[in-house]
């Protein structure tokens, strides 16, 4: 068993989350809501399931993500994970987007974020699946938090990435769509379309979308709706 399996299990063990509402890209405050009390006792749990000593308060004060808790279980056993650093985010575009992508590539990693460029470089035309996929799947890793995908109009960029499991892509053309895409679907790629959204209008919804946490609704409502589209991603149809 992986350590990303079991490291999932025994969350949902600890705090009696389901499966399938948990994701490497999770963080443990904002996205599954649990306190610093509860991740004191998810450590205990941890260091016993692993058979590892004492965790330094160090090592833990880097640990914000589902993706940190398993890279550095997998650095303490010494075994290589997926990543040895999650970056913040993934961007990609096709040959229409390439202005663009690099422009928010500056952007963003000057707001303080870590950003992952998967190309292309330069302007040759490109198929724009090929790049949605390699955002997608980086961001499913649990290697990224978030993904930004452009292309013309971030219509073909939405519809591969969303073919991808455990990917919630939406295209935004403003900011409020781009806030709510986070707070009630917790969406993980925003998808802009080039030709349609100027560069300020860009940075706008990109920044609305980083900065906005996942709201599970009082009552669970966004978070039991964001565990049903899981379960038509892998066909489990049990409770329809």
């Amino acid at each position: 068993m992986s350590t990303q399996t079991r490291v999932i299990e025994v969350i949902s063990e600890v705090f009696e989350i389901p499966l399938l509402e948990i994701s490497p890209g999770d963080r443990f405050a904002e996205d599954l809501g649990v306190t610093s009390l509860d991740v004191v006792t998810l450590v205990w749990r941890v260091e016993e399931v692993f058979g590892l000593g004492e965790l330094s308060e160090e090592a833990l004060e880097a640990v914000e993500t589902v993706a940190d808790l398993i890279a550095l279980i997998d650095s303490l056993r010494g075994e290589p994970g997926p990543s040895a650093r999650v970056s913040d985010v993934a961007i990609a575009s096709d040959h229409a987007g390439t202005e663009l992508k690099a422009e928010l590539n500056e952007w963003v990693g000057s707001h303080s974020h870590t950003v992952r460029d998967l190309g292309p470089s330069d302007g040759s035309p490109v198929d724009y699946p090929d790049f949605a996929e390699r955002v997608a799947r980086v961001v499913a890793r649990g290697e990224a938090r978030f993904g930004i995908l452009i292309c013309g109009s971030g219509v073909g960029m939405s519809i591969a990435a969303n073919k991808v499991a455990g990917i919630r892509a939406v295209l935004v053309s403003n900011p409020v769509q781009a806030r709510l895409a986070r707070q009630h679907n917790d969406a993980n790629v925003i998808c802009l379309g080039a030709r349609l959204s100027g560069s300020d209008m860009a940075k706008a919804c990109v920044e609305a979308f980083l900065t906005t946490a996942f709201d599970p609704g009082d009552d669970g409502r966004h978070r039991r709706r964001v565990a049903r589209i899981t379960e038509l991603e892998t066909g489990d149809d049990s409770d329809s």
